[in-house]
């Protein structure tokens, strides 16, 4: 078992909740999550930029223990849910902006499709490498993670 690997142990190994994210099945694994997290990043306007910055430190351990109930024993390796909160993010803070509506709708509409999918396919619906598992479970946390992510702070009430 990889020591970086999101298991069980991360409630006494808590640099899990970290490096889980950053462990892969393979270079193909690999490949594909920085495909995934990368298009976000370009898309993204550079006001937002800042805010990606401080989902990418704060989502991974939100993730990670959203993720511990259903590992049942196994491991959890990739970055797939953070790119889904990443699309979620982009996604969402551009439908927003005026002229970027329609980018963020097909971003939100490809995440829902991808999402509806594998609900319906009881799993992720590309071929992939023997060895590489797939946890539906963290495309969907990782998408609602990104979604309030991309909410506006509550505004504060201002004395009178």
């Amino acid at each position: 078992m990889d020591p970086l690997a999101l298991t069980a142990e991360a409630l006494r190994e808590p640099w899990r909740l970290w490096t889980g994210h950053l462990v892969h099945f393979g270079w193909e694994h690999a490949l594909a999550n920085a495909v995934a997290l990368a298009v976000p990043w370009i898309l993204a306007p550079p006001e937002d930029r800042r805010r990606l910055a401080l989902a990418m430190l704060v989502l991974p351990p939100l993730l990670s223990l959203l993720l511990l109930p259903s590992l049942g024993g196994g491991d959890y390796r990739g970055a797939s849910g953070l790119a889904c909160a990443l699309w979620g993010l982009v996604g969402l803070r551009l439908t927003g902006r005026q002229g970027s509506t329609p980018l963020g709708l097909l971003m939100l509409g490809g995440l829902m499709l991808k999402l509806g999918t594998e609900a319906a396919f009881g799993g992720c619906f590309l071929l992939h490498p023997e060895g590489w598992r797939t946890l539906p479970g963290a495309h969907l946390w990782g998408t609602l993670l990104g979604l309030a992510s991309a909410l506006p702070p509550w505004p504060r009430p201002h004395p009178a």
